[in-house]
């Protein structure tokens, strides 16, 4: 019964209208604190470091648009994270970390620059903590920039800094330093999450969970810095439900659904994903998997990866499906990830002893 109800409920996060997108990545499981807070310190380790490059519409920023001097638009993430202390009771444990992004969106170089620190709150339910609740909170900074002499046309402009501001208000707007050509701006980025972890069963494991950042609509203005600024940040609202079913001793099945809110733009991604362990000995297994990412059309997403021990290694291509083909020439994203995660773990120590065999 608790299945019925749990897919109904992504059964009607399907139906919403999807018109936009945020900050996002096709291989979202490789950066966990842009997902949720409440993924900070959420996994068995000491500690765990990792980061995710895309590169984005290539196609469309050398020759599209007029545009001759153009850029893709590129992001990278880099994060540690750790479960460093316990906390009230025995099955509790606390989670902190820091991540980093920079995003570059093409020829403008309208550039936004995050430095974010996290910290969760993970509580075992039950007896053998096969239930986990937490709570998550991140703070940090953002900058954004824009280069103004970039000699951008309206459609390029319109594309780079989103839709609703007008890139015609943008190119007449003073710069605050009149001899500089690089106009920028910060807010304070506040993000709060909780999720839920349980084991189903000794095969099935399933967590989910919501957050929602700018909920105090900071000013992101470029021009302005501040609560006085006139173009506030949108609230952003992100869920996400990933399941985890072993099937025999060595495939396991990872479908997984992410949803994400901002004004009026809404993004849904649908991903199955498979891991087949290929050498138990050596702890190498081979993942793939397929994904649908839909705003106003429809990318569809092709992943593939390995894991040798700790460490984790992905790529991901993007097939744009939307209108926008003759541009992208049905290319429009790639990406590159990669995790660490280590284990310090005390060698037990073992008293020696003396077996006398009967005689």
């Amino acid at each position: 019964m608790r299945f019925k109800y749990l897919f109904l409920l992504l059964a009607m996060m399907t139906t919403f209208s999807v018109t936009g997108q945020d900050l996002h990545f096709t291989q979202f499981d490789m950066t966990p604190m842009n997902v949720n807070p409440a993924l900070t310190g959420a996994y068995l380790g000491s500690y765990r470091v990792g980061g995710v490059y895309r590169d984005q519409y290539r196609s469309v920023s050398s020759d599209f648009g007029g545009v001759q001097s153009a850029k893709p638009f590129q992001t990278v993430t880099i994060f540690v994270d750790s479960p460093i202390i316990g906390g009230f009771r025995k099955q509790d444990w606390i989670g902190v970390g820091a991540n980093f992004y920079y995003d570059q969106a093409g020829s403008a170089s309208l550039r936004n620059i995050g430095q974010l620190l996290s910290v969760a709150y993970h509580l075992g339910i039950g007896k053998k903590a096969k239930t986990v609740f937490t709570l998550g909170g991140q703070f940090g900074a953002v900058q954004r920039r824009f280069d103004k002499d970039a000699g951008l046309t309206p459609f390029a402009l319109e594309q780079e800094l989103g839709v609703g501001q007008d890139p015609f208000l943008i190119a007449q707007q003073p710069p605050q330093n009149a001899n500089n050509s690089l106009l920028q701006g910060s807010y304070t980025h506040w993000n709060v999450g909780t999720m839920l972890t349980s084991e189903v069963n000794k095969k099935t494991d399933i967590r989910f969970g919501v957050s929602v950042a700018h909920f105090l609509r900071p000013g992101q203005s470029i021009f302005s810095s501040g609560s006085n600024s006139i173009d506030r940040r949108n609230v952003r609202t992100t869920g996400f439900f990933t399941l985890y079913n072993d099937i025999g001793k060595r495939f396991t099945l990872i479908p997984s659904v992410l949803f994400q809110n901002s004004g009026k733009s809404n993004e849904i991604v649908v991903q199955t994903k498979g891991s087949l362990m290929m050498n138990e000995e050596k702890q190498i297994s081979v993942n793939a998997g397929l994904g649908v990412r839909v705003v106003n059309a429809a990318d569809l997403q092709l992943m593939v990866g390995m894991d040798i021990k700790d460490i984790k290694v992905g790529l991901a291509y993007d097939i744009n499906l939307a209108s926008f083909t003759p541009a992208t020439n049905r290319s429009s994203g790639f990406e590159l990830g990669i995790t660490y995660l280590g284990k310090i773990y005390k060698k037990p120590e073992v008293e020696p002893l003396l077996i006398c065999p009967r005689l």
